[in-house]
């Protein structure tokens, strides 16, 4: 959760209208503000206006960033996120909520979790309580339980008995991490089951305490906890990087598609990440870093626990819109990634994570083109009648010299000095495999998103393609030969 500044409230006490709870740090009578439930005045907003996402998640109205409790139950998949319920820029920080059966039609439900005293609600994360460890768990619907950081107050947590819909909050909203005493920036709780320990592990970035004159304030270690019941929590290790910077997550994936042979890997909302091995308490790597998005506009990712069918599926916020969407006149700030699935691949350099647009775009396509084994010169030529707005783009191709792939506007170049495909000031390296390279772009109403050879190395930006280019074009050298171009129009999520 990267914020400036945090707001307080105050504490709102209306008898009996409301659940009573008590404030972590006093005394006195807190209830999740009501003040903050505003989704009555989200029914109204559309989704056509002209900078507004047509296959990627956006909310109705106003501020979103950081995706949150992310977790699938019964059928669904639950995107919770950093919301201000009251203005399109930060502030206010609430639980927004929109569930999902393919992760691409979404429908947005009422916010989920509201402050409550002094305490905003920022990131965290979510699971399903299968074994009822909670106590809570009503009729056949299992409990889903989220912890977060309620601002001020420390790590909390809520629970829902009906499908994610609503929450209540747990301990009595109480603080249910101990606070480290380190620094008071520690936030951003990641919670799951660890099946081979038999324990429920929480991952929390927590400052260093930072040393005049340093930079340490900016960075952190994580701290790993272990629980049997989801509120008694035991510290077991300190995993202690320069690099981590808040929205810590721990996910462990197959190894080139072998269930038998798996890896955990740890990353931050930089989408920094390190590749290791975890046994309940201790998380140890190669200490190699590496780089999970080499754009602009990707942050504060998660993936959904409990996934149905093992994948691992990642969201992220697309930031650096630069107010774009206020200067617009847009009712909404903000919107997340396209979801897409991770896998760790064996490379020459070693283990690295590829990253992939889900299969369910394929229910978006409308018309297709595809061309096979053709000169640039002949891709000129049957590209000068296409028009689409929203896109799905892959080119195969064996380059002897640079080249540059515009779509609606957009500027691609491959530089064949670097090997490396340039989107602005941004490089995406891309290296020839058997003298070919590969690129994939998805193209919406303000972003683009490249993945070059397969996933090795992706970039997420905030963009705004030119209204009146509805193009795709491919120029550079002659000798260029093109082994594939395949162009998918896409239809819109929205009714």
């Amino acid at each position: 959760m990267n914020i400036n500044k945090v707001m307080g409230f105050k504490n709102v006490i209306i008898g009996m209208m409301f659940p009573v709870l008590l404030n972590a740090q006093t005394d006195t009578i807190a209830i999740q503000n009501q003040e903050f439930q505003t989704f009555d005045s989200y029914k109204d907003v559309g989704y056509n206006q002209t900078l507004r996402p047509q296959f990627h998640f956006s909310s109705k109205k106003n501020w979103i960033n950081d995706p949150n409790g992310m977790v699938y139950y019964d059928g669904e998949y639950h995107l919770y996120f950093q919301h201000n319920p009251t203005g399109i820029k930060w502030g206010n920080m609430t639980w927004g909520h929109a569930v999902s059966t393919d992760m691409i039609h979404w429908k947005q439900l009422p916010h989920a979790i509201l402050p409550y005293g002094k305490s905003t609600i920022f990131s965290g994360s979510a699971v399903v309580d299968t074994k009822n460890v909670l106590g809570k768990q009503k009729g056949k619907n299992k409990t889903i339980a989220a912890i977060y950081t309620a601002w001020g107050n420390g790590q909390a947590g809520a629970y829902s008995t009906d499908k994610g819909r609503t929450f209540q909050l747990l301990n009595n909203g109480k603080t249910i991490v101990p606070p480290t005493g380190i620094n008071k920036g520690e936030r951003d709780p990641y919670i799951f089951w660890h099946e081979a320990s038999k324990k429920w592990i929480l991952v929390l970035w927590i400052k260093r305490a930072a040393k005049e004159g340093s930079d340490e304030d900016k960075m952190g270690k994580v701290r790993i906890y272990t629980s049997d019941n989801l509120t008694d929590w035991s510290m077991a290790s300190d995993f202690d990087r320069e690099w981590v910077f808040e929205c810590m997550n721990l996910i462990e994936l197959p190894v080139d598609g072998n269930k038998k042979h798996k890896k955990w890997v740890v990353f931050d909302a930089g989408f920094h990440y390190e590749i290791g091995d975890f046994d309940g308490k201790t998380l140890t790597t190669d200490k190699k870093t590496l780089q999970g998005d080499f754009g602009k506009g990707f942050y504060a990712a998660q993936t959904f626990n409990n996934s149905p069918d093992g994948r691992r599926v990642l969201i992220g916020w697309m930031t650096n819109s630069n107010g774009a969407d206020e200067k617009e006149g847009m009712p909404f700030s903000g919107q997340f990634s396209f979801p897409s699935k991770l896998d760790l691949r064996t490379t020459k350099e070693g283990l690295k994570l590829y990253r992939w647009p889900i299969k369910e775009i394929e229910n978006l396509y409308t018309k297709s083109y595809q061309f096979k084994n053709i000169s640039l010169g002949k891709a000129v030529e049957k590209l000068d009648n296409l028009k689409a707005e929203l896109m799905d783009v892959s080119i195969e191709f064996e380059p002897k010299d640079s080249l540059k792939l515009s779509v609606r506007g957009l500027d691609i170049n491959y530089n064949l000095n670097s090997e490396s495909f340039e989107y602005g000031n941004f490089k995406i390296h891309a290296p020839m495999i058997d003298g070919k390279v590969k690129l994939r772009v998805l193209v919406d109403r303000s972003s683009l998103e490249l993945f070059a050879n397969d996933g090795a190395s992706v970039a997420t930006f905030f963009a705004i393609p030119k209204a009146d280019n509805l193009s795709v074009s491919v120029n550079g050298g002659l000798e260029t030969k093109i082994h594939s171009l395949v162009i998918h129009e896409l239809k819109s999520v929205w009714k």
